[in-house]
């Protein structure tokens, strides 16, 4: 039997078996009706969750417009070298935001909050000011936001590049780590690309020697090296002796360094000397805060550098110094420690008695030698501003 036109359609099929076929449709519904109540139910979520948007959240919400900025490549052809970045903070929740003090990653960011209290749907302005003296190339800084939304602050970035417009040339590291006569490489970095350096000449103390054959030629915009040697038994006032470089370069003809003294000290009079199977240990050097902001400022440079914070993660948080680790004693590994042999430790504390004490039990592990930061953290905020504290904590090289 068949039915045409508009109607429904019933087709009787010829091998007369009608029963088979109506079962057959009748699954086919069944899983068309399933199908319709997935998207359905798949529809409904997605109403609901774009609903949810256009609610406040439950308690106080910071938003930020935008995260992350990006100023490009800066101009500073004009001299200048602070530039603005501003930031939009917005109460999305449904209870009053309160924001405290920004902290921003390095002292060279500047900050002005323009309002602390914040109502449900109300925003405000942070203002950056960032001074690139001294940066060049590829630049990121953090800034810091705490407030009673977030147990830990919320991190907004600012990205910039900066031209690289020095010339002549610099010592890289301009303070070199020298030790029981180990080879110690010092590099030149000049920044001139129309004309090649000569090299002519090395004003070192005595008990120093260049192992480099002079002159030493440099080609445009490249790097130069030169290893230097010390004897075993240098002595040095205060741990450090001056050294010149000299070079052919019309507008910087000399440039000055220091030499950072750590021998191993020999036994007294009155006690055994070391035979060859006891452990030598690396030399303790105290240091101030200027000479670890060239240290800091040359890392690129001297790879194995490693700055140990010893205090506990929850002070390493409240501020630390950039590219320092937390290390308490309870993580101390000094059998199998996540530095090289060749490795230079710099370990900062809150009080020297107490980074004193690190500073013989870790030089008792595989080092070249571990400098201790003179007056701690109060020292380098004194030298460096607050400002320079990160919180972030950092725990692996």
């Amino acid at each position: 039997m068949t039915r045409s036109g508009r109607e429904s359609a019933l087709v009787m099929p010829r091998d007369g078996n009608a029963a088979v076929h109506c079962y057959d449709s009748a699954r086919r519904g069944r899983k068309c009706l399933a199908a319709s109540c997935v998207v359905v139910s798949l529809l409904v979520g997605v109403l609901r969750i774009a609903a949810n948007d256009t609610v406040p959240s439950p308690g106080p919400r910071m938003l930020v417009e935008p995260a992350i900025i990006s100023l490009g490549e800066l101009d500073t052809s004009a001299g200048q070298l602070i530039f603005p970045a501003r930031f939009a903070l917005i109460n999305g929740g449904d209870a009053p935001l309160h924001i405290s003090t920004p902290r921003a990653g390095c002292g060279c960011t500047k900050l002005q909050l323009a309002k602390h209290d914040l109502a449900p749907g109300e925003s405000t302005e942070l203002k950056a000011m960032v001074d690139v003296t001294g940066r060049y190339g590829p630049q990121r800084f953090s800034i810091f936001v705490p407030n009673n939304a977030s147990k830990t602050p919320s991190r907004l970035v600012i990205e910039a590049t900066v031209p690289d417009t020095r010339t002549a040339w610099e010592l890289m590291p301009p303070q070199l780590p020298v030790r029981d006569g180990t080879p110690a490489r010092l590099q030149i970095r000049l920044f001139d690309k129309d004309r090649d350096l000569r090299i002519t000449a090395l004003e070192l103390p005595n008990g120093c020697e260049l192992l480099t054959s002079l002159p030493m030629i440099i080609v445009a915009g490249g790097l130069g090296r030169l290893d230097i040697r010390c004897r075993q038994d240098l002595s040095a006032p205060g741990g450090r002796l001056p050294f010149a470089v000299l070079s052919d370069h019309a507008e910087k003809v000399r440039d000055t360094g220091w030499l950072l003294v750590a021998n191993e000290q020999t036994s007294p009079p009155d006690l055994p000397a070391k035979t060859a199977g006891t452990a030598t240990r690396a030399t303790v050097v105290p240091i101030e805060a200027s000479t670890l902001k060239d240290l800091i400022s040359s890392m690129q440079v001297v790879n194995d550098l490693f700055l140990l914070d010893i205090r506990q993660p929850d002070d390493f948080m409240r501020g630390h110094i950039p590219r320092s680790l937390c290390y308490p004693s309870t993580r101390w590994q000094l059998a199998q420690p996540p530095w090289p042999a060749s490795a230079l430790l710099v370990v900062i504390a809150d009080h020297d008695d107490m980074a004193a004490k690190a500073a013989e039990q870790l030089a008792a592990s595989k080092c070249r030698h571990v400098l201790v930061l003179r007056g701690g953290i109060a020292a380098w905020t004194a030298a460096a501003g607050v400002n320079t504290l990160e919180t972030k904590l950092v725990t692996e090289p």
